[in-house]
C-alpha cells in the first residue's frame, strides 16, 4: 500500500520521528510575499504544490480542472498563511522513491484557486480528498530546487524570490461555452444570466456600446456553476455605453 504523509508547520519536527526509516522527507516553503497575477497577496488557505518533472519534460502544464502534463502534482496542499507558504515536510514511500520519483527532479508551485461568490468575495477551493480540482493560474516558487533523503534529510534549497501565480491554465477539451439566457435593468444595476459555464472556471462580463466592441471588462467575477444548465447571475452598475454584453473567462 502507497504511504503518504503531510506534517505542517510545528509538526514537521514530531512527525519526523515517526517516519519510515527509508522514507524520504521532503520539505519545502517560500520567502513571501506571494501574489495572484492581479497583484493580490496570497489569501490565507491557498495551496502551493510539490511537483515532480521527469528529465526531459518540457515543463510542468496545470489545466483549470487541476490536470497536469510534463510533470506530476505529487501533493497540492492548501497551507498559505500571511502572504507566504509555511514549511511543509511530506513524507514519500521509500518504495516510490525508488521507482515512480527517479530520473527527473522536484518543484514548488503557487496555484491560484480562487472562486468568487455572489458576493463577489473570493475564497481558496482548497482540495477534495487531497486533490485540487480549481486552477485559475499557477507559478514556480523561484529557486525552490527539493533535495530529499531518507529520515529527517529532506531540505529545500534556498528560495531566492517571492511566487507569482502568474500563468494562466489551460482550459480542458469539451468545456461548455457560455451563453447569455437574460437581460434586465432594474434600478441602477443590470442582471446578466449565462448558462454552459464550468465549476472550475472563473468568468466576467465584459461590455462595450457595439457588439463589435464588447472588450471592457466588467470586473464582477463569478465562479462556473455546477453544471451546464445551471445559470450564473452577473450583476453590474447600469452605464452609458454598456449596452452589449459577453461572458468570458476572467
Amino acid at each position: 500500500m502507497k504511504k503518504t504523509t503531510v506534517f505542517f508547520a510545528a509538526a514537521a519536527l514530531c512527525g519526523a520521528a515517526f517516519a519510515a526509516q527509508n522514507d524520504a522527507l521532503v520539505s519545502f516553503s517560500s520567502k513571501g510575499p506571494d501574489a495572484y497575477a492581479d497583484g493580490t497577496t496570497v489569501l490565507d488557505g491557498e495551496c502551493y504544490a510539490l511537483v515532480w518533472m521527469a528529465n526531459g519534460a518540457s515543463g510542468l502544464s496545470v489545466a483549470a480542472d487541476g490536470s497536469a502534463t510534463g510533470g506530476e502534482i505529487v501533493l497540492a496542499a492548501p497551507v498559505a498563511k500571511g502572504g507566504r507558504c509555511p514549511k511543509v515536510v511530506f513524507e514519500v514511500d521509500a518504495g516510490d522513491m525508488k521507482t515512480k520519483y527517479q530520473g527527473g527532479s522536484w518543484g514548488v508551485y503557487l496555484l491560484d484557486t480562487r472562486r468568487w461568490g455572489a458576493d463577489g468575495a473570493a475564497k481558496p477551493a482548497g482540495t477534495v480528498n487531497g486533490k485540487v480540482r480549481l486552477v485559475n493560474a499557477a507559478g514556480a516558487v523561484p529557486g525552490a530546487a527539493v533535495s530529499v533523503g531518507s529520515g529527517a534529510s529532506g531540505s529545500v534549497g534556498a528560495v531566492t524570490g517571492a511566487a507569482v501565480a502568474s500563468s494562466a491554465t489551460a482550459v480542458p477539451a469539451g468545456a461548455p461555452t457560455p451563453e447569455i439566457t437574460g437581460i434586465r435593468v432594474e434600478g441602477a444595476y443590470v442582471f446578466v444570466t449565462a448558462k454552459g459555464t464550468c465549476p472550475f472556471l472563473q468568468y466576467d462580463l465584459n461590455t462595450g456600446a457595439t457588439p463589435d466592441a464588447v472588450c471592457e471588462t466588467a470586473n464582477s467575477p463569478r465562479s462556473g456553476a455546477d453544471s451546464a444548465d445551471e445559470e450564473v447571475t452577473f450583476i453590474v452598475p447600469a452605464t452609458e455605453g454598456s449596452a452589449f454584453f459577453r461572458v468570458g473567462r476572467r
